[in-house]
C-alpha cells in the first residue's frame, strides 16, 4: 500500500506507529537521546543502550529514541543525578524520586501527543545508558521496584506528584508555588539541617553593573529584594536605573545567568535565590546558600541522613510529608496505586 510513498516517509510512518505502540504500554518510557538536522547512522548507538533504538524524523529534523522498561531505564539514570557511590539509602530515596518523575513526565508527552517521553539531559532527567550502570544503582531500583510518590485528590483517590530534586537547599526547601507557580499544596518547604556544610552551602558571586545591565536590557544602578518567599528565598527583584524601574522574578532572573555549560563553580551564575545583595562600586555581589531550585528532595541532606542511618522511607518522609509512598500496579494505571507507607492519621481538635 506504500507504492506511491517515499521511502523516507515510510520509515517516518512505521517509526510513528511503533511509537505509538510504545506509549499504550505504561511500563515503557521513550527517552531521546540524540537529536539534529543530519540524518545519524542508528548502527553508531548501538550497545549503548537496553531496548530499542528507532530514528524518527520529525518537524524537520531527526531524533533517536531509546524506548525500554523504566525500571532498567533508571539503572542509567540514578548514578547522573546523584553520586553513584553515594550512601545505599540515598540511592534508593533517588530511585524512588526518579521513577514517580518518569510517571509524570509520561502524562505531559501523552497529553502532548509527544513523540518521546522525556531527553537525555537535565532538563528532565540525566540519563547515560549502560556505561552509567553500577551493582549498587541496579540494586537500588530493583529495592524500590515500582514504588512511587503520591498525593491525595478530591477525590479520596491518589495522583503521581513531581517529586523533584535537586543538589543542596542551603537550609530549608521550597514549595513548587513559589518557584514554578505551581497550584499544589503536595511539594511544600520543609526545614533542613542536614546539608549544611557540604560542598554547595554556601557561596558568593559577583557581577558587574554592565553585566547586570546586559542581561536586563536596561540600564541597572541598584537591585533590592522586594519579597522573599518563607524558606527565606528572593522571590521578587526589584532593579533601578536612570530611564525606571523592573521587576522580575528572582528565580528568572538566576535562570538568566545559566546555560548549557554553567556549573556550581561557574563565575557568572547564581546557584539558587537563597542569596543576599550588596553593592560595592559597580560591583553587585550576591552572597548565598544552596544549588539548585530547592523544591523537593535536597540531595547533599538526603546524603547526609543516610551516613546517620536513615532509611530512604526516612528520608521521603522528611523531604516530602505531604506525600505517601506507594506500589504502581504493573498496568502502570496511577489510579489504582497501592499504599506502601500509609499517610499518618490527622490530629483531631
Amino acid at each position: 500500500m506504500f507504492r506511491f510513498v517515499s521511502k523516507e516517509k515510510v520509515l517516518v510512518v512505521i517509526s510513528l506507529i511503533f511509537l505509538i505502540s510504545v506509549l499504550a504500554s505504561a511500563e515503557n518510557v521513550r527517552i531521546c537521546v540524540w537529536e539534529g538536522t543530519q540524518k545519524p547512522l542508528l548502527e553508531s548507538f548501538k550497545g549503548k543502550y537496553r531496548g530499542q533504538l528507532s530514528l524518527v524524523k520529525f518537524n524537520g529534523k531527526y531524533f533517536v529514541i531509546n524506548t525500554m522498561d523504566i525500571e532498567e531505564y533508571l539503572f542509567g539514570v540514578i548514578g547522573k543525578e546523584m553520586g553513584p557511590s553515594w550512601p545505599f539509602e540515598a540511592l534508593k530515596a533517588q530511585a524512588v524520586c526518579s521513577r514517580t518523575l518518569i510517571y509524570y513526565y509520561k502524562e505531559i508527552a501523552a497529553k502532548k501527543k509527544a513523540i518521546y517521553d522525556v531527553s537525555d539531559t537535565i532538563y528532565h532527567q540525566v540519563y547515560g545508558g549502560i556505561t552509567s550502570e553500577n551493582e549498587a544503582l541496579v540494586r537500588a531500583v530493583e529495592e524500590t521496584s515500582n514504588q512511587v510518590l503520591a498525593g491525595q485528590n478530591d477525590n479520596n483517590g491518589y495522583n503521581i506528584i513531581p517529586s523533584f530534586f535537586h543538589a543542596c537547599c542551603g537550609g530549608h526547601t521550597c514549595s513548587a508555588s513559589n518557584v514554578w507557580g505551581m497550584r499544589s499544596n503536595d511539594l511544600v518547604g520543609v526545614e533542613d539541617p542536614y546539608c549544611n556544610g557540604t560542598p554547595f552551602y554556601r557561596w558568593s558571586k559577583t557581577f558587574n553593573k554592565d553585566e547586570i545591565s546586559s542581561m536586563l536590557g536596561m540600564d541597572v544602578s541598584s537591585i533590592t529584594i522586594s519579597e522573599y518567599d518563607e524558606s527565606g528565598r528572593a522571590k521578587q527583584l526589584e532593579f533601578s536605573g536612570k530611564f525606571g524601574k523592573k521587576y522580575m522574578s528572582a528565580e528568572k532572573f538566576r535562570m538568566l545567568t545559566i546555560n548549557g555549560s554553567t556549573t556550581f563553580s561557574s563565575s557568572k551564575t547564581l546557584p539558587s535565590t537563597m542569596f543576599s545583595i550588596m553593592k560595592r562600586g559597580n560591583d553587585f555581589i550576591f552572597n548565598g546558600t544552596g544549588y539548585g531550585h530547592g523544591v523537593g528532595l535536597c540531595q547533599w541532606g538526603a546524603r547526609r541522613m543516610a551516613e546517620e542511618g536513615k532509611t530512604y522511607i526516612d528520608i521521603l518522609k522528611h523531604y516530602f510529608p505531604a506525600l505517601t509512598l506507594m506500589r504502581i500496579n504493573k498496568s502502570g494505571n496511577v489510579s489504582t496505586l497501592v499504599p506502601l507507607v500509609e499517610p499518618e492519621p490527622s490530629k483531631g481538635g
